[in-house]
């Protein structure tokens, strides 16, 4: 059961200002837009109204996420009757529905909804990544690799592997196979140009191997060869997109919260199904997932909750740690960060 914060508190929220360079400023008008709390502040304002539209129409279907929502029905007349509640109930509480924003829509043309686009194709409901944002995604990495036309090859990999990751990590969960193949071709493309471009007396036989090796049997993988701290040879590999695994998600059971205790195992138990799907097994990191029951090292939450996750030394390698998994923890970036806050000597007693 979720509870919210009462109007007193939400009020002093909006009135309490922010602190930039040691000076109050004052918040007159209500949060910007991405701003951190707008989120909270959309859920608290739009609570019970999915309640309210199952009361008086239980066939219908509604989801939410923070002030974006769709309402399905078997028919366009519910739609438009359930449109005109859903104004009525919204200025009730000074808010109005987006007369932009706002479509009625057929299965069989789709919809796109937070950056997926759900259509019917033969009568068989099919979840794909929004064309919209696929296109501004590849325009976004053909212009990180632009403005990183003079760095090496391994600063450019290690640019755009979170990148790369960030986006199959939330695809990965739908119908996204061909997306992932179209974008790993696009990428090729940037790529070959950056390589042309950096070398344009060579021929494309010498750019080739200079730039690209043989991985897996794709002899078109983006890679390069860097040493390591102990100074190793190790292989820098630009993350191969069109491999992702499609991994279809599992829905949460009923409206259960994180934050109920009494369903600590059961998000223990989902975390940790999940997380075992974020590494290869048998691999270097997943051994070392294991070995930490799943669970963050430094704050004890489940490792894989869809935070940031960064390799933490136990003993520093300036102090001859070495990258053996007995040394190594995965660690949520906040805590990483949290913990090279703490002196060396402090961390050692």
């Amino acid at each position: 059961m979720h509870t919210f914060p009462k109007k007193e508190l939400v009020k002093g929220w909006l009135k309490a200002g922010f602190v930039l360079k040691r000076e109050l400023n004052p918040t007159e008008q209500g949060t910007p837009q991405g701003g951190v709390i707008s989120p909270l502040l959309a859920n608290i304002g739009l609570q019970g109204l999915e309640t309210y539209l199952k009361t008086t129409n239980s066939k219908l279907g509604v989801v939410r996420y923070a002030d974006d929502f769709i309402v399905t029905a078997r028919d366009k007349e519910s739609l438009e009757a359930a449109r005109i509640l859903i104004q009525a109930w919204m200025s009730q509480r000074g808010l109005e529905l987006s007369s932009e924003k706002t479509v009625i829509t057929s299965m069989e043309d789709g919809f796109d909804f937070l950056g997926l686009n759900s259509r019917h194709y033969n009568g068989k409901l099919l979840i794909k990544p929004s064309k919209k944002k696929v296109l501004a995604f590849c325009k976004r990495l053909g212009q990180e690799i632009k403005n990183l036309n003079g760095v090496e090859q391994e600063v450019l990999t290690r640019k755009l592997n979170p990148i790369l990751r960030g986006f199959a990590n939330y695809y990965k969960g739908v119908v996204s196979k061909e997306t992932f193949s179209y974008i790993s071709h696009r990428v090729w493309q940037y790529l070959w140009r950056w390589a042309k471009r950096r070398h344009p007396n060579k021929n494309k036989k010498w750019i080739r191997k200079r730039y690209f090796k043989t991985i897996k049997g794709n002899r078109w993988t983006f890679a390069c060869t860097t040493s390591d701290r102990q100074g190793k040879d190790k292989e820098v590999i630009l993350y191969q997109i069109a491999s992702t695994p499609i991994e279809r998600h599992i829905k949460v059971k009923g409206d259960a919260s994180p934050d109920d205790p009494s369903l600590k195992e059961y998000w223990y138990k989902r975390h940790r199904k999940l997380g075992k799907t974020r590494f290869d097994k048998g691999s270097k990191l997943y051994k070392i997932a294991e070995n930490q029951d799943w669970k963050c090292s430094k704050c004890g939450e489940p490792l894989c909750n869809g935070e940031e996750i960064e390799i933490h030394h136990i003993v520093p390698v300036v102090e001859g740690g070495t990258d053996d998994v007995e040394n190594l923890q995965h660690i949520h970036k906040p805590c990483h960060k949290q913990v090279h806050k703490i002196p060396v000597k402090s961390r050692l007693k």
